[in-house]
Order: structure tokens, then C-alpha cells, then sequence
């Protein structure tokens, strides 16, 4: 699922469905807010950001988010 499609369904986001490239930028955004943690049954946990974090993130970054979808699909 791409970031597009995480901010359409609207729903909080876990930390995995976040691309590897963008995580850095979402970290910094995220620094000194609030998310959720999910423990996995497996003894790890993983963090649930809230979509409304998100999706004030993805609009900040629209532009470039986008762009970056239109290359990947012409590739």
C-alpha cells in the first residue's frame, strides 16, 4: 500500500506501512507527538501513528508524495 492509499482509507497508520524513504522525514514531523503501540504476540511491538498526525504529514508533503507516484507508475 502506498502513502496515497494510507491517507485515503483514513485509518490509523502502523510504523511498517511507512516506506523506508519517507520515514526519516515522518519521524522528524512526529518528534514530541503521540502515537500508539501495538505488542505483537511475538513479544515486539510496533507503533500506530494516528491518522490525523498522518494525514497533516502527508498534506505538508503532498506535492513531493505525489510526484513520486506518477515517476513510479511511468517506471
Amino acid at each position: 500500500m502506498n502513502l496515497k492509499e494510507l491517507y485515503l482509507r483514513q485509518r490509523d497508520v502502523n510504523e511498517v506501512d511507512i516506506p523506508l524513504h519517507w520515514k526519516e522525514s515522518f519521524n522528524k514531523f512526529m518528534f514530541g507527538k503521540t502515537c500508539g503501540v501495538e505488542h505483537k504476540d511475538d513479544g515486539s511491538i510496533q507503533f500506530v501513528y494516528y491518522w490525523r498526525d498522518f494525514s497533516h504529514w502527508y498534506e505538508e508533503n503532498r506535492v513531493q508524495i505525489e510526484r513520486e507516484l506518477k515517476l513510479d507508475d511511468l517506471l
